[in-house]
């Protein structure tokens, strides 16, 4: 069984506030350290979620990119053609 580690902060008057809402005196610790576990399991998971999001974004838009560079290649070869027919 692990030991609870003791830890002093200085908080900031809104802060404490919060705090002092939502925990007593006693269970204040216990609070504290649940937000501190929820925000560590959520920050990992959003890194490794968000980096996969966003490679198949860029993947997404490359497709993209070269679909439109496909049309205006197109567009730009058939105004050359009515200009020339001038």
């Amino acid at each position: 069984m692990e030991k609870d580690a003791k830890a002093y902060l200085t908080l900031s008057p809104a802060a404490m506030q919060v705090l002092e809402k939502q925990a007593s005196p006693r269970k204040r610790g216990e609070f504290v350290s649940g937000l501190l576990v929820q925000y560590g399991a959520v920050d990992s998971g959003i890194d490794a979620v968000d980096i996969e999001g966003m490679k198949l974004q860029i993947m997404g838009l490359a497709g993209a990119n070269k679909s439109l560079e496909s049309r205006v290649l197109k567009l730009e070869q058939q105004l050359a053609a009515v200009i020339a027919n001038r």
